[in-house]
């Protein structure tokens, strides 16, 4: 139901970007006509692009075993390094993000200013323990990529009496 009313949001501000140009009169400028359309495609291309992760606050994972490694990837379009913060020990990770985004336009006709904000919290539990030590994380292209090194299970001898 949620995600339903975010669509729902989504395209809401789409239609009143048309309705805003459909209230332009004749007489203003040529240019004032391209500028709202250049916005709502831009609205929409933007909208578009985050439309998934507005849909559903989580992320996509993914968890795969390589080499005596586990990896994770997440795919994190739109935020930026800076705003994730990884906390790992040997049975996990938790990879939290909060970003924001800010847009701000003026001309002599109009004022507008949009903020929103997106906030991330996952938990992921490795299929087995880690070395702690050997988590690595990178970011590149909106794709998280952490790297953990299983931990050798070492067993113990019992002696039978």
């Amino acid at each position: 139901m949620k995600s339903e009313w975010k669509e729902l949001k989504i395209f809401k501000d789409i239609y009143k970007t048309v309705i805003a140009m459909r209230r332009l009169k004749r007489k203003d400028d040529i240019e004032d006509v391209v500028k709202q359309m250049e916005n709502m495609f831009n609205q929409f291309q933007e909208k578009g692009m985050n439309f998934a992760s507005e849909l559903n606050p989580n992320f996509p994972i993914d968890i795969v075993e390589e080499d005596g490694h586990y990896v994770v990837t997440a795919d994190m379009p739109g935020v930026e390094k800076e705003e994730i913060n990884i906390k790992a020990d040997n049975k996990g990770v938790e990879i939290s993000a909060e970003s924001s985004h800010e847009i701000e336009e003026e001309n002599e006709k109009y004022y507008r200013k949009e903020r929103s904000k997106r906030e991330f919290n996952r938990r992921v539990s490795f299929p087995s323990e880690v070395d702690a030590e050997s988590i690595e994380a990178s970011y590149e292209d909106g794709v998280l990529t952490i790297k953990a090194e299983k931990e050798e299970e070492e067993g113990r001898n019992i002696e039978i009496e």
